[in-house]
């Protein structure tokens, strides 16, 4: 599995064959086959390790934080550091994934976990403050995994681009009233 997300971070998941997997992994291609038959087996194994290694924080971990943050704003910054990084962690997997997310059903499948996470997080975030429908799109993408990728290929350091989505996530807020 290690080298199938090598390999899918370098080359793409449809561009990497179980033959490549094989070889980086110094097993036989008969052992890749018999563990991950398909992609549809190994594309959540190697999501599900992917998100051990980034560790998004869980709804209850940022549920313990937030009790101790007094503003959406402030919640808000929180979580948007502490994605941006788990992005910073896992950017080879999470490039591919997306790149190829609508050509393989499995890729698909573990990008709208993430997505409806990140969601579920940042409600949580809000607490009681509910902002409108284009407040909320701007918010997730803000804090969004493309948003991240687009600042730090532009030459942001990931400092930087954090920073530069929390204010951009606390202006909007502040557009609605909300601090």
């Amino acid at each position: 599995m290690e080298a199938a997300k090598i390999l899918h971070a370098e080359k793409g998941v449809l561009a990497t064959s179980w033959e490549e997997i094989a070889e980086r992994a110094q097993v036989a291609p008969a052992t890749v086959y018999r563990h991950f038959p398909s992609l549809a087996e190994l594309i959540p194994a190697c999501a599900r390790s992917v998100f051990d290694v980034i560790k998004p924080p869980t709804l209850e971990e940022a549920s313990v934080k937030f009790a101790h943050l007094d503003t959406a704003s402030a919640r808000l910054e929180y979580l948007t550091r502490e994605s941006f990084h788990c992005y910073e962690r896992g950017a080879g997997w999470l490039h591919a994934a997306r790149r190829e997310g609508h050509l393989i059903p499995a890729l698909a499948d573990a990008l709208q976990v993430q997505d409806q996470s990140l969601v579920v997080l940042l409600r949580a975030a809000l607490g009681g403050v509910r902002p409108s429908e284009p407040t909320m799109v701007l918010l997730k993408t803000f804090s969004d995994f493309p948003f991240w990728e687009s600042l730090i290929q532009m030459g942001m350091r990931p400092k930087a681009a954090a920073d530069v989505a929390v204010r951009l996530a606390r202006d909007q807020l502040a557009k609605e009233g909300f601090k």
